[in-house]
C-alpha cells in the first residue's frame, strides 16, 4: 500500500471516529490510575497501590473500573489469607492472652471471614456498577478489622496480624477511592 493510501485510510478512521459521537477514550494505567485516586484520597499509597495491582493478573490491561473490581477480588484474598493462617497456626496471639486470647482470634477469624465478604460483595456491586453500594461494602472493613485488633487488646495481647489490618484497610481505601473516580 502506498503512503497516500495509508493517509486516506487513516483519514477515513479519524473522520470516522469523530463523527460516532464517542469522546475518545483515555487509556488507564495501573500507575494513572493510583494516583488519581491518591489525588482523591490523600490516604491512597500510589507505590502499594501499584504493587498490589501490579502482581494481578489482568490488572495490566483493566481500565479505573475493572482495576476498582480487581481491589475487591485483592481484598478478599487478604482476607481468606488472615482466616486461613489463623485457622491453621501460623499466626498466634502474643504470650500472656492465654484463653482469653486465643477465644480472641477465634473472634478475628470471624472477623477476618466478614472481611472477605464485604470485598466480595462490593465486586458484586461494582460488577453491576452499583458504585453507591460498593462504597458501603468497602467502607465496612475498617471496623471489621479494628474489632479483631480491639478484642486482641482487652484479652491483653498484641494483634499478630498487623500487616494483613493494614493492607486490608488500605485496599478498602484504594477501592473507594478508584470507585469514587467512576461515572
Amino acid at each position: 500500500m502506498k503512503a497516500s493510501s495509508l493517509a486516506a485510510v487513516a483519514a477515513a478512521v479519524l473522520v470516522a471516529a469523530a463523527c460516532s459521537g464517542r469522546a475518545p477514550v483515555a487509556e488507564a494505567t495501573i500507575e494513572s490510575t493510583c494516583g488519581a485516586a491518591a489525588k482523591g484520597d490523600r490516604r491512597v499509597d500510589v507505590g502499594f497501590c501499584a504493587r498490589q495491582f501490579a502482581s494481578y493478573h489482568g490488572a495490566a490491561e483493566a481500565d479505573a473500573w475493572g482495576l476498582a473490581k480487581i481491589a475487591a477480588l485483592i481484598g478478599v484474598n487478604l482476607a481468606d489469607d488472615a482466616v486461613f493462617d489463623i485457622g491453621a497456626g501460623k499466626i498466634r496471639p502474643s504470650p500472656g492472652g492465654g484463653a482469653k486470647g486465643d477465644k480472641a482470634m477465634d473472634a478475628c477469624a470471624k472477623a477476618y471471614d466478614a472481611v472477605g465478604v464485604a470485598f466480595a460483595e462490593a465486586a458484586d456491586e461494582l460488577g453491576s456498577r452499583r458504585y453507591a453500594a460498593a462504597r458501603q461494602e468497602l467502607a465496612r472493613v475498617a471496623a471489621l478489622v479494628q474489632r479483631c485488633d480491639g478484642g486482641l487488646s482487652r484479652a491483653g495481647a498484641r494483634s499478630p496480624l498487623p500487616r494483613y489490618s493494614a493492607d486490608c484497610q488500605q485496599v478498602a481505601i484504594i477501592g473507594i477511592a478508584i470507585t469514587n473516580l467512576l461515572k
